[in-house]
């Protein structure tokens, strides 16, 4: 499993999954209702950077993961107990994304089944992907990501003849701070999120490529981003998808002719699935790492099945998850996704300049 690879192709793949992720059906940037395009471009670019601090603590520390990162730069102990907390934050984020999925298909899709049904269906799924190992993962990826823009196109298509191309403006019609507000939120949902992929970067087999995987990533995010906003609010209005519990079924139903209702489902779980996948694997590898553990697959069971009860327990209804989104999750996520990586980052350059400086000095000693 240690040794396990995967290519830059499928790395590419399993980002757009993690980042549409559950995106689609909570989209912090609509808080700035008609101007979350601007939401969008801003917050994009600025998490763009943010990954980029990501990947570059990965090429200052080759070949390691985040919880052997934390050991070397902070010290065991200091190490050890910010991993745990990284640990708890990865499961955190698959119980939320269960969540997510879970309300969407019993609010849609299946109103008469119980959501602990769903969520445990979705959960036994991602035993077996996890425990099959990051090489599955991305060939999974490979085989299904790509379903998710065609999606899109076909639906946008679709939809076309039904709309309003003024329905974005005026722009900034409620001032700076709505938009300045919406991609904080952006930013930290779901771009910081893919700090998860730290411990996914050592498997990649071709080092050298992993900018470029980080920069199309973000391209191809905030354009499917666009496409998906600019699809819907010309279709359904700034105050429809504002006042919506799940944008993407609204514009569903004016498909016409046929429901492709099925469709947008297995759309929204293969980017669930990527995502909750990819939070799984990182917190049953940090923790085993942590805990001296060879096997990680000895713990996947019991921590999905953790990430299952914890989903059921966190919120009482779905306005009441849509409000964390919204309000609660950005400002939690900052110390996991920007001062921790900071932190790192800072510590990471100052000593690949002492070994500079150490190997410099030996080399004229020698001469």
């Amino acid at each position: 499993m240690v040794k396990a690879r995967i290519s830059s192709i499928q790395l590419f793949l399993l980002f757009i999954g993690f980042l549409y992720g559950s995106t689609v059906i909570v989209n912090s940037a609509l808080g700035a209702k008609n101007d979350a395009w601007l939401a969008i471009l801003l917050g994009g670019t600025v998490g763009g950077l943010l990954v980029g601090v990501y990947v570059s603590v990965a090429y200052l520390n080759p070949s390691k993961t985040l919880v052997e990162i934390l050991k070397e730069r902070l010290g065991n102990v200091m190490g050890n107990i910010i991993s745990i907390m990284y640990v708890w934050y990865f499961i955190h984020l698959a119980a939320l994304v269960f969540r997510n999925f879970g309300e969407f298909i019993i609010v849609v899709t299946y109103q008469e089944t119980p959501i602990s049904i769903v969520i445990a269906i979705f959960a036994a799924i991602m035993v077996y992907a996890v425990n099959s190992g990051v090489e599955v993962i991305g060939r999974l990826s490979e085989l299904f990501v790509p379903v998710l823009p065609f999606t899109v196109l076909i639906i946008c298509m679709a939809v076309i003849t039904t709309h309003d191309f003024t329905a974005f403006s005026p722009i900034l019609e409620n001032g700076i701070k709505p938009v300045l507000k919406a991609a904080f939120s952006f930013i930290t949902f779901p771009f910081g999120e893919s700090v998860a992929f730290l411990m996914l970067f050592p498997h990649l087999n071709k080092k050298e490529n992993l900018k470029k995987i980080a920069v199309l990533s973000i391209i191809s995010m905030i354009a499917l981003s666009l496409l998906l906003f600019f699809r819907d609010i010309i279709v359904l209005g700034s105050e429809v998808i504002y006042q919506a519990t799940f944008v993407p079924h609204l514009t569903e139903l004016l498909f016409p002719g046929i429901s492709v209702e099925q469709l947008v489902d297995i759309n929204l779980l293969i980017g669930g699935e990527v995502k909750v996948s990819i939070c799984i694997y990182a917190a049953v590898r940090a923790l085993s790492q942590v805990a001296g553990i060879d096997d990680y697959r000895n713990l996947t069971t019991a921590i999905t099945t953790f990430c299952v009860v914890l989903s059921l327990w966190i919120y009482e209804n779905v306005l009441e998850m849509l409000n964390w989104a919204e309000k609660v999750w950005p400002y939690y996520s900052i110390f996991f996704q920007i001062i921790v990586p900071l932190l790192l980052l800072f510590l990471s350059f100052i000593k690949k300049n002492k070994s500079s400086k150490s190997t410099s000095s030996n080399a004229i000693s020698s001469s």
